[in-house]
This record gives C-alpha cells, sequence and structure tokens, in this order.
C-alpha cells in the first residue's frame, strides 16, 4: 500500500520506521513507504483557515500526494486541497494528540477516516503541568532571575521581596483539575504523590471512573470555591472556549493558583489579568495564551507581572512523546491494513456500520 510520510525535525524519518517496524512486524513489507522533506515554514498559516497549528507549504503536500494511499504527518499540513487531491487515499494519520493542522471536515466529507496520537503527551503535559505549580507557588523562575539580574535581597537587613509574601506547600492542600481525560488521569497520579485532596470536573467522566483514580467527582462551582490549585487540562471546544471568566475567578479563593497547560482561549485572559492584578487570586502559572508564540506578542500583559510564572507552549513536547505518539499511529496502521476496528479514530462516522 502506498504511503507517504512526511517527517519533521521531532517525528525523524528514522523514528518512524523504528516505530512501523516494531508494531507492524511481517505488514511493514506490505507497504511501499516514501519520504516527503518539507520546510518548517509557518508563513502560510495566515491564510487558511480550516487548519492551524501547522508548519510547511500546504500545496506542497497537495501536489505530492499523487497515487497515495496512507498519509502520515505530524506538523505538516492536510488541507482540503491535499485531501481533493489524493484520489486513492484511504487513510489520514496525524501523530499529534490534537490534529488541527489536518482538515477533519474536508476528510469527512469525503469519507476518509483521520486517526491520531491520542494521550501521546499525557505524562510530558502532566509533568510538565506540576512543574508549572512547583515553580509559581515556591517562586523558583522569579528566585532564578531576580539571583542572575541582582535584584535578590532576601533577608538582608529585614528586607524581603515583595513576591515572597506567601510560600505555600502542597501537602493537604486541594487541587481542583478542569478535565479529567487523559493528561487528568496523569496530572491526578502525580498530584497524590504531594498529599494533595483532588477534586474533578469534567461532565464526560462518570464518578466511578474518578473514584478509581482517587477523585472526587463534582461540579465546577464547587471545584472552583474549595481548590487551592486549580489546573485546566481540557481540550479547546466551543464548549470550553472562554469556560473560566471573571464569573469564575470571582469563585476562588484569594490564595488560589491557576495553571493553564490546555489552550489559551479556554480562559478569559481579561478576566484573569484583573484577578490578577487586584489579587483575587494569588497567582498563575501559564503555558499557553490566546496570542501565540509568546515571544512574538510584545503586549502580552502578563509577561511583567510577579504573580505569574509562564512558558512559551512547553508542555506537550518531550523525546519520550514523539516516539510514543508515533507508536500509536503504527498500532492503528497495523489494525487499518488487518481490517480491524481502529482505536483512535477521529470522523467514525466515515467508516461502514456493524
Amino acid at each position: 500500500m502506498k504511503t507517504l510520510i512526511i517527517p519533521d525535525w521531532r517525528v525523524t524519518e528514522e523514528l518512524w520506521r523504528k516505530c512501523f517496524k516494531e508494531y507492524l512486524g511481517d505488514l511493514y513489507d506490505e507497504l511501499e513507504l516514501r519520504f516527503l522533506s518539507l520546510e518548517s515554514d509557518r508563513s502560510f498559516r495566515s491564510k487558511y483557515t480550516r487548519i492551524k497549528e501547522f508548519a510547511g507549504d500546504p500545496s506542497k503536500v497537495a501536489a505530492e500526494i499523487k497515487d497515495t494511499e496512507i498519509l502520515v504527518v505530524q506538523f505538516a499540513p492536510v488541507s482540503e486541497e491535499t485531501i481533493k487531491a489524493g484520489k486513492k487515499l484511504k487513510l489520514v494519520a496525524c501523530s499529534r494528540s490534537t490534529p488541527v493542522n489536518v482538515d477533519l471536515e474536508a476528510a469527512t466529507e469525503a469519507g476518509i477516516p483521520v486517526i491520531k496520537g491520542a494521550g501521546r503527551n499525557a505524562d510530558s503535559v502532566a509533568d510538565f503541568t506540576m512543574g508549572l505549580l512547583l515553580s509559581e507557588v515556591r517562586h523558583i523562575a522569579r528566585a532564578f532571575e531576580s539571583v542572575r539580574n541582582g535584584t535578590y535581597t532576601g533577608y538582608q537587613g529585614g528586607a524581603r521581596e515583595k513576591w515572597r509574601k506567601s510560600i505555600p506547600e502542597l501537602k493537604g492542600k486541594t487541587m481542583g483539575i478542569v478535565g479529567v481525560g487523559f493528561i487528568g488521569v496523569k496530572l491526578a497520579e502525580r498530584a497524590k504523590g504531594f498529599g494533595l485532596r483532588l477534586l474533578g470536573y469534567d461532565p464526560y467522566v462518570s464518578e466511578e471512573k474518578m473514584r478509581d483514580i482517587d477523585v472526587e467527582k463534582t461540579d465546577l462551582e464547587t471545584l472552583l470555591k474549595e481548590s487551592d490549585f486549580i489546573s485546566v487540562t481540557v481540550r479547546l471546544t466551543p464548549e470550553t472556549t472562554g469556560m473560566i471568566g471573571k464569573k469564575e475567578f470571582d469563585m476562588m479563593k484569594e490564595t488560589a493558583i491557576l495553571v493553564n497547560t490546555s489552550r489559551g482561549a479556554v480562559i478569559d485572559e481579561d478576566a484573569m489579568y484583573a484577578a490578577l492584578k487586584n489579587k483575587k487570586i494569588a497567582g498563575a502559572a501559564l503555558d499557553v495564551f490566546v496570542k501565540e508564540p509568546i515571544t512574538e506578542d510584545p503586549d502580552n500583559k502578563f509577561i511583567h507581572m510577579d504573580n505569574v510564572t509562564f512558558t512559551p507552549h512547553l508542555a506537550g513536547p518531550s523525546d519520550d512523546m514523539m516516539y510514543r505518539g508515533s507508536c500509536i499511529i503504527a498500532e492503528d496502521i497495523a489494525r487499518f491494513l488487518k481490517g480491524e476496528k481502529m482505536k483512535n479514530i477521529m470522523n467514525p462516522s466515515v467508516l461502514p456500520s456493524e
């Protein structure tokens, strides 16, 4: 089966071959592999509305699709143009957990299944979330920067940095997890090790499943009112866009710290800024923003706040995550070749009804 794979600097040709050989076994020889080198160019993003967060020229992918039956990507764009040009296309595989670089609507209209690397970054994001929380709670990033730039005073002459007013510990406190999916579950595993009481809000996860991971299922209002630390780990959908706004910030404790490693648009940034500036909450640890990359946004109003720890959307990537995502895809392609049901399909409506 003719397969076009578009590697990049993170998921290389070598890594794709390794995963395919490991998980396809004898089926590996049934694939006629072709690899396409695509420049990591982001300048095309503004020209497309149905795909985003991609790197490369969509028209080049469309021109190379030819007789391809299986298309495999990570960050490469799969536009409507590509879907229409792929007359023999039978499957699109994207190793990302949320393939926003694939035009799912176009693929569905064409009857082409799309599979993803579901949960590939759960461990990575959970690790990073705990790291961000600790950095904000214990002022790690601010302490590092103050020592490096020579402004740290410590206790000399009774002086103390204003950002050290509060230094809470984690043990015995309550963490609220908003979104108890792949990442939320992994986060709960780590948070338990710090002696935290865990609350969870997710209308799509049962009380029984939460109980199995020692998380108390509750409504959002209760979670916001009772939590000392609040972690947002939901997917960005029309339902979750702006789900944390002024009303929600007003429910939080003045000592609360908010961590966001999902997407910037999940939180109303104006409301968050007001809550942080007016000390309605104690702090925030943010890996994501509405306007990204943060390095290209000189007007970002959170950068100079002394109660915010921020990073430039780094929670997901790790060496292990890249390998794991590719292997998840390889497993599902093996199922596809065997005529078995794929586990990580995004548009199951295109499959024949059983």
